[in-house]
C-alpha cells in the first residue's frame, strides 16, 4: 500500500481561513490607524492656524473678519495677512500662515460645515468685534489626553474643547 503525501481539502480550508482571518485584522488595523494619523493631522492644522492667530491679533490688537469661513478655501481662506483671510496674499504687506490648512475630508461624517457650496471644513468665525474667535473642526475619534470627543470640537484662543463651542 503506497503513502500518499500531500493536503486534504480540510486542512488546506483551515489554512485558508486563517490567511483570511489574519488579512482581515491586518486591513481593521491599518484603517484605524489612518483614521488616527488624520486625526492627528486636523489637530497639527488648527494648533498651526491658532498661532497664526495670536501672531496676527499680537499685531493688529484684533483677529481677522470672519464668519463660518472654510479654513483653506481656495476662494476665501488661502492665507493669512495683515489684511486678514484671503484667496492671495502675494501683495501683502506682512504675512502670518503663507498656507491656511484646511480639514482632510476623509472619514468626516459632515457635522462641520461651512461656506458657499457648503462643504467639510474647518469653520472660522470672529466674535466680540475682533476680541475672540472659534473654529468648529470635526475629528473622526475621541483623543481624550486632549479632552476631544469623535465629532464636532471647538478651538479659541484660550484652547480646545469638545463640543460645539458656545459663541
Amino acid at each position: 500500500m503506497k503513502k500518499q503525501h500531500g493536503f486534504t481539502l480540510v486542512e488546506l480550508l483551515v489554512v485558508i481561513a486563517i490567511i483570511a482571518l489574519v488579512v482581515v485584522f491586518a486591513a481593521l488595523a491599518v484603517n484605524a490607524a489612518r483614521a488616527k494619523e488624520r486625526d492627528a493631522s486636523r489637530l497639527a492644522n488648527v494648533r498651526i492656524v491658532q498661532s497664526a492667530l495670536e501672531d496676527y491679533f499680537n499685531e493688529t490688537n484684533a483677529y481677522p473678519e470672519g464668519e463660518l469661513l472654510p479654513l483653506g478655501d481656495v476662494a476665501q481662506s488661502t492665507c493669512l495677512a495683515s489684511e486678514g483671510f484671503a484667496g492671495d496674499c502675494s501683495t501683502a504687506e506682512s504675512m502670518f500662515l503663507r498656507i491656511v490648512p484646511g480639514t482632510y475630508e476623509d472619514g468626516l461624517d459632515g457635522l462641520v460645515t461651512c461656506g458657499e457650496p457648503s462643504r467639510r471644513a474647518f469653520c472660522y468665525t470672529v466674535l466680540q468685534d475682533g476680541e475672540s474667535y472659534v473654529i468648529h473642526f470635526e475629528l473622526e475619534n475621541a483623543l481624550a489626553p486632549v479632552g476631544l470627543q469623535a465629532g464636532v470640537n471647538c478651538a479659541t484662543p484660550e484652547g480646545m474643547e469638545a463640543g460645539i463651542c458656545a459663541e
